[in-house]
């Protein structure tokens, strides 16, 4: 009975020794509830903090984004071209001559048995050395930009220098479009270095090919040499009349030849080398178109 009795004594002591925490475990245990207080309490801190950058940073966002949208319309709206406006009337340019030559003639004008070479290289600066037909084309595409900048819209028989284009095959543009008004732009060369002076080359009333135009022509080249030297302060040579020229001869449409200064002579050959001169006879020349049409009045 003793011997139960004691075992019976022994249990209850083990049981209360594994129920009972020490001192160290409750102070482990307070401790890591303290920590995991602290741990939420830094969580929410950083979290309340957050809030506050962002609520802070949002308006500078916002403003920036309204000064970006600002700057982008600007943009927009200065790259944005204005709408051209046209005056619907239809100028074609033809720059004199052309560094490639086939050797070819064709007939003078429609129906003629006459024929001539059907283009030439034309003449050469006696100073500067440049080519008539590189002349020609330079003036020809500054013409091209100053007349479409006044509501023309412009055509060019050539481009380029390299490739061969016939007097005929230069009127057929003209008469394909029906132009208002056929620009031959050409440089005069003579044997005399004095020769000077700028003209203007159109038909004569008594041409066996075109003779209803002539009234038109002559008006347009009186107009263009009047204007032509009024912008560059040169001799004005007049209008010369002659049924010679293969591509007026073959235009349907009014036209005429600016001859503007003679690259054998020194002066002038240096004078149209020049940008500043250059646009001086673009000025000229492009009055001269708003004086026969009548733009601008």
């Amino acid at each position: 009975m003793m011997k139960k009795i004691l075992i019976f004594c022994l249990g209850m002591m083990f049981l209360l020794t594994s129920c009972t925490k020490s001192p160290s475990d409750e102070k482990n245990a307070v401790d890591i509830h303290k920590v995991e207080q602290q741990g939420g309490q830094q969580e929410e801190q950083q979290k309340e903090e957050k809030e506050q950058e962002v609520e802070e940073i949002q308006p500078d966002i916002k403003e920036e984004m309204q000064t970006e949208g600002e700057e982008i319309e600007a943009v927009q709206e200065q790259t944005e071209e204005p709408a051209q406006t046209t005056n619907g009337k239809v100028v074609v340019v033809d720059p004199g001559h052309s560094s490639v030559i086939t050797g070819e003639t064709e007939p003078i004008g429609p129906g003629a048995s006459e024929r001539k070479p059907a283009d030439a290289i034309g003449t050469s600066g006696t100073i500067t050395g440049i080519p008539e037909y590189e002349l020609t084309l330079a003036v020809s595409q500054k013409l091209k930009d100053e007349l479409e900048s006044r509501g023309y819209t412009v055509a060019m028989t050539r481009e380029s220098s390299d490739v061969p284009v016939s007097c005929v095959q230069r009127a057929e543009v003209a008469n394909q479009l029906q132009a208002d008004v056929f620009l031959r732009i050409h440089a005069n060369g003579s044997e005399s270095a004095q020769a000077e002076g700028a003209m203007t080359i159109c038909t004569t009333p008594n041409n066996p090919y075109a003779p209803q135009l002539y009234t038109q022509s002559r008006e347009l080249s009186d107009c263009i040499i009047q204007e032509f030297c009024t912008a560059t302060g040169c001799e004005n040579d007049g209008v010369w009349e002659t049924d010679t020229m293969s591509g007026s001869n073959w235009s349907q449409v009014p036209v005429t030849i600016v001859e503007m200064g003679y690259m054998t002579n020194p002066q002038e050959d240096e004078l149209m080398a020049t940008e500043e001169y250059r646009n001086k006879m673009v000025q000229g020349i492009a009055n001269g178109v708003d004086l026969y049409l009548g733009i601008g009045k």
